[in-house]
């Protein structure tokens, strides 16, 4: 369902002590605010329906707690920006969202009601927690989206590229090289990656081959692959790296691409020319999972638990939207059982478009890696689509600003955490930003 559900043990689950001092106790410190052991333990109610918490074992019971305080610490660092900022949802717009929620579920407004407190949640407090996933919504559109500008040429350029309007396609073969920077990274570990970085593009100038190179050193999920990302067209291309490919002639390799990721090199295998494209445009109906990396998951840890929730829907251990709802960090999907909806490749991070394109109606998609985290997906119809050139305008227009919003919100919301006093008292970290 899409609320909580099963009972979380009344006391901390990795602490055997009981009693209101435990619960009432500060499990972080966020600036001039606390979050508590019941704020938490409320917020593993939320998170924990249909898991069975009385059968993890004491670990796992530590990660889960780990995660949840670390999306609540994100939370709260985007609420105080908001406050600053201004940024209110009255009673008005709170009962409209609600509304809408209730009627997505098959339900009426007091159905929704009846099924929150059913589930032993009190409808005041799920009431504010969706009035704070509207603020941060706001507070994400004002301070990423809306701060985007785009020209109408690089709407011409984009329709160009992408459905072939007027000229022809190019396409690019490339090949990539990361050397990663760990998150919240110091200026030390920055240095760090940047010689390692400086010391591949050495061996690579000096004549090693880039698919040995790569499978012995890269951390790109791809790099046993000689780092091969196919054929790309612009659209399909991280804007960090499109002025750099456009630059490129076949077999030339790149110098070093700064991301939040870390160091990338380039190399381009090959470059084509297609005919145009016609504006029938195929569309995907898509759901997915995320797992996202955090201070509290590492990538091998993100990796082998997507990996798991594939197995059990695979399994019938679970349906694929029991699962996004309950571990997705993707908030807006997985409060609809992990849909997307009907999207286009082209408005997709690359890898996520491979992986749409290249996944059969009605099967599950292997784990695989974006900038975002570790996905799987299931791609439910295709249909294709003839869209009106005005209309295609306003797609691009979005896709444009939709790749650049993915990029910048992640830089973002770091710079938040990064800004802010954090005091992690279950991992017992410390971010002080003065």
């Amino acid at each position: 369902m899409l609320f909580g559900g099963a009972a979380y043990p009344a006391e901390p689950p990795t602490n055997p002590l009981a009693g209101a001092e435990m619960l009432d106790r500060i499990v972080a410190v966020v600036n001039e605010s606390v979050i508590t052991q019941r704020q938490l333990i409320e917020q593993l109610k939320r998170v924990a329906s249909q898991v069975n918490v009385a059968s993890l074992s004491p670990q796992d019971r530590k990660q889960l707690e780990e995660r949840v305080l670390d999306r609540m610490i994100t939370e709260e660092v985007e609420l105080q920006r908001a406050k600053q900022l201004g940024i209110t949802v009255d009673d008005t717009r709170l009962d409209d969202a609600l509304s809408g929620i209730a009627s997505r579920n098959g339900m009426s407004l007091p159905q929704l009601q009846q099924a929150v407190v059913r589930q032993g949640e009190s409808w005041p407090e799920y009431r504010e927690s969706i009035r704070k996933q509207i603020i941060v919504e706001d507070l994400k559109r004002r301070e990423v989206f809306e701060r985007i500008n785009i020209s109408d040429r690089e709407v011409d350029d984009y329709l160009k590229q992408y459905t072939g309007a007027n000229t022809d396609t190019t396409e690019y073969h490339l090949a990539q090289i990361l050397i990663s920077v760990p998150e919240n990274a110091t200026p030390q570990q920055v240095e760090t990656a940047k010689k390692r970085a400086e010391a591949v593009l050495e061996s690579l100038k000096s004549g090693q081959s880039f698919d040995k190179v790569s499978a012995e050193r890269s951390d790109a999920p791809d790099a046993t692959k000689g780092g091969d990302l196919g054929w790309r067209d612009l659209s399909r291309i991280p804007s960090l790296f499109i002025d750099t490919v456009k630059s490129m002639k076949p077999d030339e390799v790149s110098g070093l691409i700064r991301s939040p990721n870390g160091f990338h090199i380039l190399k381009l295998l090959g470059e084509r020319t297609g005919a145009p494209s016609s504006t029938d445009l195929t569309e995907y109906d898509v759901e997915h999972v995320l797992i996202q990396v955090s201070s509290q998951m590492n990538a091998q840890q993100a990796a082998a638990e997507a990996q798991t929730l594939r197995q059990e829907i695979i399994s019938g251990k679970a349906s694929f939207a029991d699962i996004a709802r309950q571990y997705s960090a993707d908030k807006g999907s997985a409060a609809q059982g992990g849909e997307l909806g009907w999207i286009k490749p082209a408005d997709m991070v690359p890898e996520f478009a491979d992986m749409v394109e290249n996944t059969p109606v009605g099967q599950i998609s292997p784990v695989f890696r974006t900038q975002f985290g570790f996905h799987f997906l299931k791609v439910l119809k295709t249909r294709q689509v003839k869209v009106s050139t005005e209309s295609l305008r306003a797609q691009a227009r979005q896709a444009i600003g939709q790749r650049r919003a993915d990029e910048d919100l992640v830089n973002f919301i770091r710079r938040l955490r990064a800004e802010a006093y954090i005091d992690n008292r279950l991992t017992g970290t410390v971010n002080d930003a003065q």
